[in-house]
């Protein structure tokens, strides 16, 4: 059995390459780790910045949920593919790229919540088709019509 790595952030593009992932996973009998990223805001700069962050919130168990519930939308209740969860507190494509060392492919989407719409490919689907350790499969954001 081999693995097959997902990135997940419930946008539209990853909920499509999930689900090709899942189709893959059931064709090879390997399982699927979904990965979820998440950080806090940043700020940067020369001045001091108050950044409001919600009391006795633990942000890995809500990315735990999230990403539980969002392969669940997805997946179905009971997939008949071993689904993994991996949420992690890191920048995307290096959590997705991290993620391939042990993979025999990885998979995301062509666009996820960052970055300007009119863009074929997000700067995460960029990194990891450069810097992944296994094939890269990027999943179209819109199914192409045969002509």
């Amino acid at each position: 059995m081999g693995t097959i790595v997902v990135g997940v952030d419930g946008s539209y593009g990853s909920r499509r390459a999930l689900e090709w992932a899942i189709d893959e996973a059931r064709r090879r009998s390997d399982e699927l780790i979904a990965v979820h990223a998440w950080s806090l805001p940043i700020v940067v700069g020369t001045f001091e910045a108050v950044i409001p962050v919600a009391e006795n919130v633990d942000f890995q168990k809500e990315a735990e949920g999230y990403l539980e519930r969002t392969v669940k939308e997805v997946a179905g209740g009971d997939p008949d593919v071993p689904i993994r969860l991996e949420a992690t507190q890191r920048p995307a494509a290096s959590a997705l790229v991290h993620a391939s060392r042990d993979a025999e492919l990885l998979v995301v989407g062509s666009r996820g919540f960052g970055g300007f719409r009119g863009l074929l490919l997000g700067s995460v689907g960029q990194q990891c088709a450069q810097h992944s350790h296994c094939p890269v499969v990027i999943v179209p954001h819109e199914e192409r019509k045969a002509s």
